[in-house]
C-alpha cells in the first residue's frame, strides 16, 4: 500500500489539475517520472485503481503504445 500512497503523491505533485478539480496526468508522463521511483509503475497502478483511487481506460498499459492515456487521480 505504501507504494501505491506514494504512487498518487507522484500523481497529485507532477499531474494538472482540471476545472472538475481533478487531477490528470498521461500515462508517459507519470511512466518517465515514476520509473526512477520503481520499475513496476504498471502494477503499482493497478492496485491503486483496484483500491479506487484511479481511474484510466483500458484493462493494462504498456510504454509507448498506451503513452497518451490519461491517468485520473480520485481520491
Amino acid at each position: 500500500m505504501e507504494e501505491v500512497e506514494e504512487l498518487c503523491l507522484v500523481i497529485s505533485s507532477v499531474g494538472e489539475r482540471g476545472q472538475d478539480g481533478q487531477v490528470r496526468i498521461t500515462f508517459k508522463q507519470l511512466f518517465d517520472r515514476y520509473v526512477t521511483i520503481s520499475n513496476k509503475v504498471v502494477g503499482v497502478l493497478l492496485r491503486a485503481r483496484k483500491h479506487g483511487l484511479v481511474d484510466f481506460e483500458g484493462e493494462m498499459l504498456w510504454q509507448g503504445k498506451d503513452d497518451d492515456v490519461v491517468i485520473t487521480l480520485l481520491e
